[in-house]
């Protein structure tokens, strides 16, 4: 065995090793903490702001029976969502340790939450759509709404409010899952490496 094969050897092994910046790294992992941090106080204010809606719908003496039961059933979709939004965020708050290991597994564990996030918001926007245009269905025959200019106002101005808002929201998620699977792929690689 030649002594100068194994220096050559663990020369390439260690060229081989992962060029991570630790602090760099460590930074971006606190950073990223602050930024859940915000994105779930906004969540929790909005769904404080939704179930006050949704309340005011339920307790007003003069709402037929059919929104009562739409208020009722998103009253449970905001808790179903937020109890979901809580449940995947476990465990991606702080990572155990500091080694470069554990904060690329809380990286990746990160990335993955954010894909199950925004597949959480894709699912549930169009889910409510359709439970509300099927509760609303007797509202929206044209020779109810055209010949009830009230109505139609509200009609439009729910269809221009909720197409500013809901598409680019959609465009939104779905460019953050592309760019939460390009940061897993980097990390894993960058375990992998680390695991050799």
């Amino acid at each position: 065995m030649n002594p100068s094969d194994d220096w050559v050897r663990w020369g390439d092994h260690w060229q081989r090793q992962p060029t991570v910046d630790a602090d760099r790294l460590r930074r971006r992992v606190q950073r990223k903490r602050r930024q859940m941090q915000v994105v779930l106080g906004f969540e929790c204010c909005a769904a404080l702001f939704a179930i006050g809606q949704v309340l005011h719908l339920l307790l007003d003496p003069g709402l037929g029976l059919r929104w009562k039961v739409w208020a009722g059933l998103a009253l449970l979709l905001v808790a179903a969502s937020v109890y979901l939004s809580l449940r995947v965020r476990r465990g991606t708050w702080q990572a155990t340790a500091d080694g470069m290991p554990e904060l690329l597994r809380l990286t990746a564990a990160r990335a993955r939450a954010g894909i199950r996030l925004a597949w959480l918001n894709i699912a549930s926007i169009p889910l409510l759509i359709a439970f509300t245009l099927l509760v609303a269905a007797p509202w929206l025959v044209p020779s109810r709404w055209r010949h009830d200019p009230a109505l139609e106002h509200l009609l439009l101005l729910q269809v221009e409010i909720n197409g500013v808002v809901l598409v680019p929201l959609l465009v939104f998620f779905v460019v953050y899952i592309r760019r939460q699977r390009r940061r897993l792929r980097h990390v894993e690689a960058l375990l992998r490496d680390y695991a050799e």
